[in-house]
């Protein structure tokens, strides 16, 4: 088999990095059987490979394990690449003279069959970190977003978003349709919600029946404007009609956005006292990182889900001894330095707006300040700074 570039080269690493297995340890025994296995050698080849092609297990599937029995070596568990399978594969067989036997499920499961696209129909969907409503709130997301189904597990989807997020969705929060269904609603005319809340009614009547709520950056079908009112469908076929004040066409609202300081901030203090959630990334509460997303989505810009991933987008900046040298919608890191004892840790993120003053969600969204003479002055978020990065 011809190996593709990416796989030799994490091959050729793990061998030059003393992967190389040694004589004893390649034996075979005379009945057929392997010798023992240097579990330290293996576990540095998956945690190579890993690092390769799954640095971010938010952002990528890697979990493989092995198991030594009579026939050889058996290789359990699920990745989300076919390289990072064969990667696996090809390395255990330089340094194991015995059958590899092949147990790895390469997401999205077979078991789903052409069923790997899903569109939220609930205004927020819920993602948790385990397949139960009980489990971690990891984050959220819009109605009718289109999101990866990649397997299915007690009545919950595991799924990636569009940043590359994965987590378990409600099955009932997603729609699941064929291909010729997503690309016609690929295709559709569109609208997004940009009002807080809303409601989709049975009618263009506010006396009809409620279909659903809507939340600001949800999107749904357009079916056409008449008297104040927009026709309205959802993914799943439901219809309805809102008002035409809390929507504005997708394609308008996409060419109007203009990501400057002056939007960001904008943006971001509209949402002042909204309530902090953890996973939260909607105007039913937020977290930091939840809130810098939502802000710079709705500017048109797309950041990663976490602080620790947003810490590595745009440039680094050099604040200044006196932050004078940050510029309105620059985003400011907070957690703990590097130092010989530790790596740097980034665990919470704000949008820098100027003379010091800053926004973020804690405990709801909220005004801090670097300035002493402030009246949002906080010193312990002072001593916690680690640095700035620009995104615009």
């Amino acid at each position: 088999m011809k190996l593709s570039s990416g796989i030799a080269a994490v091959i050729l690493l793990l061998l030059l990095g003393g992967a190389r297995a040694t004589s004893s340890q390649q034996q075979v025994r005379s009945n057929g059987n392997v010798g023992q296995i240097n579990k330290n050698q293996v576990k540095h080849i998956l945690q190579s490979i890993q690092q390769f092609y799954a640095p971010d297990s938010q952002l990528a599937v890697f979990n493989i394990s092995y198991e030594q029995v009579e026939a050889g070596i058996i290789l359990h568990g699920e990745v989300d690449n076919h390289n990072a399978k064969n990667a696996v594969i090809d390395a255990m067989r330089k340094i194991v003279n015995c059958r590899v036997i092949d147990s790895i499920r390469v997401l999205p499961d077979l078991v789903l069959g052409s069923d790997t696209i899903g569109i939220i129909v609930l205004s927020v969907a819920n993602v948790h970190r385990k397949p139960r409503k009980q489990e971690e709130l990891l984050t959220q997301v819009l109605m009718g977003t289109i999101v990866k189904l990649l397997k299915k597990e007690n009545g919950f989807f595991f799924i990636q978003t569009p940043d590359q997020y994965l987590g378990w969705l409600d099955t009932a929060s997603v729609f699941v349709p064929s291909q010729a269904g997503a690309n016609a609603w690929n295709a559709a005319s569109k609208v997004i919600v940009t009002k807080f809340i809303g409601e989709v009614y049975a009618s263009s009547n506010i006396s009809s029946a409620i279909v659903c709520e809507i939340s600001e950056g949800c999107i749904l079908k357009s079916n056409g404007k008449k008297n104040g009112w927009i026709a309205v469908e959802l993914a799943d076929g439901r219809n309805g009609f809102v008002r035409d004040t809390l929507v504005q066409d997708l394609g308008e609202w996409n060419n109007s956005r203009l990501p400057t300081g002056e939007n960001l901030e904008k943006i971001a203090k509209s949402f002042l006292g909204i309530r902090y959630l953890w996973g939260g990334t909607s105007v039913k509460g937020m977290d930091c990182s939840g809130f810098v997303k939502i802000v710079y989505h709705l500017n048109g810009v797309e950041l990663k889900r976490d602080a620790r991933q947003q810490v590595q987008q745009g440039m680094p900046i050099d604040p200044g001894k006196n932050f004078q040298n940050l510029k309105k919608g620059d985003l400011l890191f907070f957690g703990s330095k590097a130092s010989v004892k530790q790596r740097k840790q980034i665990t919470h993120v704000a949008i820098y707006l100027e003379d010091g003053l800053y926004i973020h969600s804690s405990k709801k969204v909220r005004f801090s300040s670097f300035n002493p003479s402030s009246n949002y002055y906080e010193e312990p978020l002072l001593k916690r700074f680690v640095c700035a990065r620009r995104i615009l």
